[in-house]
């Protein structure tokens, strides 16, 4: 998930995260990972197989990116490195691929216990074509170190793709599927509190996704970093990315969206 432990403490609980990974078989996990699957085939529909990727702070649910899957097993196959800090989220994972639908994805997949910038950190230069973030690029506190560590790591035109929490500094108490925090404090829902580049936010999660009043999932919390669009932008230009930052309807304008009614900030940076 992220590089410190003292903010990821119910990833390293195993009934806590095991029933985290349950609740996100929920409508608006499964959309967000489509549409992360869509973004991701318009970047690689350009390079050649064999493709490397990695996942940076995977969790617990490969059972997503079905399109991206069958690119990877193509001949001849790809890799991606499922990394997570937690062993006990990679557990998760090597189960939901015991099924006989996504079983032949272990062909393709590599878990990876460690930290998202100890795993970048090790690995060779110019090694990764893709690094997915999905929900993770605001766990990371040093935003700075991931930008210069992913500008040695991707290959010339590799691509990082981010979904992010929130762009905006105004930080609302409340989304679908959980309730957010601000200096460790519930505030009321019809309330906003503004924050500062690098403040951090405490996330709560709910039993039921869509359901306050179902109560929060216990010891399901979380904290993650606000970096602003100016940060980032500044970031992508000093560590030579081109630089995609807002609404994923945006960044696909041009392709056919299904019906796809879902708001969702991305981030896409590719090497130049």
């Amino acid at each position: 998930m992220a590089d410190k432990k003292e903010s990821l403490g119910m990833y390293f609980d195993e009934k806590v995260a095991a029933s985290f990974a349950e609740r996100e078989q929920n409508e608006k996990n499964f959309r967000v990972a489509e549409i992360t699957d869509r973004v991701i085939m318009n970047e690689i529909n350009r390079l050649k197989n064999p493709l490397y990727a990695a996942e940076l702070g995977g969790g617990a649910h490969p059972d997503r990116y079905h399109r991206f899957f069958a690119r990877l097993l193509k001949e001849p196959r790809g890799q991606i490195d499922w990394v997570d800090v937690s062993q006990i989220m990679l557990k998760l994972a090597r189960q939901y691929l015991k099924s006989k639908e996504y079983k032949e994805r272990k062909q393709v997949i590599k878990f990876v216990e460690s930290g998202i910038l100890e795993y970048l950190q090790k690995i060779p230069n110019e090694k990764l074509d893709l690094a997915i973030m999905k929900y993770t690029l605001d766990h990371v506190k040093d935003i700075n170190k991931l930008f210069f560590l992913l500008s040695k790591k991707l290959k010339l035109n590799g691509v990082m793709l981010a979904t992010i929490t929130t762009l905006s500094p105004e930080l609302k108490s409340i989304s679908t599927n959980a309730r957010f925090l601000y200096n460790g404090k519930e505030f009321p829902d019809w309330e906003t509190r503004t924050l500062k580049e690098g403040d951090s936010f405490t996330i709560k999660f709910f039993k039921e996704s869509g359901n306050p009043s179902a109560g929060y999932l216990e010891g399901a919390e979380t904290t993650k970093y606000y970096h602003s669009a100016e940060k980032i932008k500044e970031l992508a230009q000093k560590y030579n990315f081109n630089i995609f930052l807002g609404n994923w309807k945006n960044y696909l304008q041009g392709e056919k969206q299904e019906g796809e009614t879902l708001d969702h900030d991305i981030l896409v940076l590719k090497k130049k």
